[in-house]
Parts: structure tokens; sequence; C-alpha cells
């Protein structure tokens, strides 16, 4: 049982996510949510020969607590990058570009962009075993609510995506996506 100083934290911290720009709906993970998602990112599909590891959703779901938002295009950028595409050695061969973000390469590397906002280094090293890994992400305005500790972000798979509104019973929208943000509490 919650104590009542965890659960006004817990109401706190959801209220704050329902401020933020572009935020269309907030929601904590319920049991059910997290079982489910745990299975569905557990099989993430593989995009043609490369698979997708979601480091992210399995720090958060790593979590005491998950929150939800389901966002819209007006959402502020991620602080780096939230796809990456990295080597057997572990070597970032790749990664998506926010905006602003310049292509740096050095006298033994070139790039080559993949759409508008994904570029790929080459010359760089070897591309063995490569795989997109969906890194987890600083989430500011949890890390900054009193009592938090251990935050990180991630985007669900488009199949958890659908999952958690399904049970949230928000329709679905392809305009929004959704984020999880995962953390731990202190006792006050």
């Amino acid at each position: 049982m919650l104590s009542k100083a965890v659960k006004q934290r817990l109401r706190g911290i959801l209220n704050e996510l329902a401020r933020i720009k572009g935020v269309r709906h907030s929601f904590y993970l319920t049991k059910g949510m997290r079982d489910g998602l745990a299975l569905i990112e557990k099989e993430y599909p593989s995009i043609g020969p490369l698979r997708v590891r979601n480091d992210g959703v399995k720090a958060c779901l790593r979590r005491e607590y998950i929150a939800c938002i389901i966002k819209d295009r007006s959402f502020r950028s991620p602080p780096h990058s939230t796809v990456l595409l990295v080597n057997d050695d572990g070597e970032v061969i790749g990664r998506e570009l926010l905006p602003g973000d310049k292509i740096r390469t050095g006298p033994t590397s070139k790039a080559i962009m993949l759409g508008k906002d994904f570029v790929v280094f080459y010359g760089k090293g070897s591309s063995k075993g490569a795989q997109f890994v969906l890194p987890a992400v600083p989430f500011k305005e949890v890390e900054n609510f009193d009592g938090t500790r251990r935050v990180v972000s991630s985007s669900p798979s488009t199949a958890g995506d659908h999952f958690l509104r399904r049970k949230a019973k928000i329709a679905d929208d392809p305009k929004l996506a959704s984020i999880l943000i995962g953390f731990d509490l202190r006792e006050p």
C-alpha cells in the first residue's frame, strides 16, 4: 500500500507531465500493462536483416513506476538521438539526427543520409552485427521533481504503443506517439 505522501508525489508528477506542451494524455502503467508491454517488447520485430533492441523500454520496465504520455508533434525534441545503429563492438555507426544536429565526419569516415533524419557513417569500422538500438533517454521534467531517481524514458515499439493505448482506452491516432518515463521514488 502506498503512503499518502507517495500518492501525492505520483499525482504531482502526472500533473506536471500533463502540463507539458504537446502532451495529450498522461497515465501510469498498471501491472497488466507492464506485463503485456514486456512480452511485446521482448519479441521486437527485425527491420529487414537488422535486429532492433529497445534498451530504453527495458530500462523503464526495471523502474518502480512508469508513466506514459501520449504526445503530438508540438512536443519538444529529445535531448539526444533516440535511434542508433550499433555494430558488434558497440560502436555507433549511425544515428537519428535531431533538429539543428550537424554531421561530423573525420578523415577516415564519411556519411550517407538515410532519409532526412538518419545518418550512417562508413569507413568508421565494421558494420558486422549491426543492429538498431533505442537507448534510454533522460526526461528532465521528472528528473527535476523532488524525490525522483533513476529517471529514464523511451518510446515503445508500434505494437507496444497500440497495446498501451488500447488498454488505456485512448483512440489510435497516427499523429500521436507514446513515451514511457520510468523512475523510482525516495521515501519522503
